[in-house]
């Protein structure tokens, strides 16, 4: 299968966050819909395991295919869960527990999983235990992660993990980080560079450029 390099995609938030809520980490759902348009067809089940305000669930009802995902934030998930006709699909709590929700075997993964810099501490993948703290305890926690998710796969789907580099403090190679940790459980495609067009709903996007890592489950 071939994959494109670069695209361009608008950046607006069609399905806003509620009032008063952090989206920052919402992406647009143009990114999704170019990848369910792509590369999935009607009645797939597609699957995002950080489901966040649920921009994939939303675009992929609106285009007829089945959502599946998992949220770990109470408040996103009720918010989103009451707007979806799929809502039973949608699970509350760790993405690395995937296996005890019973899922059928996934068309689809499209995701972004919570970002961090490489001088922090705080660790949102354990919700910000201090007993697991740091850089190097989030990309093994992402390994793990990434290796749950391949178990719920059909042969051959395929997986979009969308990520940007971050600068801090110090410079977090995060795109390079997240490519090496889920390597480990599917094998790379792809690396497509996205360029946002148009104004910018989402408040902290002010990154031209996005990169969406491609992965098969072999």
């Amino acid at each position: 299968m071939n994959y494109p390099t670069y695209i361009e995609l608008p950046f607006t938030a069609e399905h806003n966050a509620p009032i008063g809520a952090d989206n920052c980490d919402q992406y647009p759902e143009s990114l999704v819909r170019y990848f369910l348009e792509n590369y999935t067809k009607e009645g797939d089940c597609v699957f995002d395991p950080f489901l966040g305000f649920g921009t994939t669930a939303f675009v992929a009802e609106d285009m007829a295919r089945i959502p599946y995902g998992v949220e770990a934030d109470g408040e996103r998930f009720e918010w989103a869960a009451g707007q979806l006709e799929n809502w039973r699909n949608i699970k509350h709590g760790d993405a690395a527990d995937i296996g005890a929700y019973d899922f059928p075997q996934m068309d689809f993964c499209i995701t972004s999983p919570p970002y961090m810099l490489c001088e922090d501490t705080w660790n949102s993948l354990y919700g910000g235990d201090p007993d697991y703290e740091g850089y190097d305890v989030y990309l093994a926690r992402m390994a793990v992660i990434f290796k749950t998710i391949a178990k719920v796969m059909k042969k051959d789907a395929l997986v979009i993990v969308q990520a940007d580099n971050l600068q801090g403090q110090r410079y977090t190679p995060l795109v390079h980080d997240f490519y090496q940790q889920i390597s480990k459980s599917l094998t790379p495609q792809a690396e497509i560079i996205v360029r946002w067009t148009g104004a910018k709903s989402i408040h902290h996007r002010d990154y031209e450029l996005t990169h969406c890592l491609v992965f098969k489950k072999s």
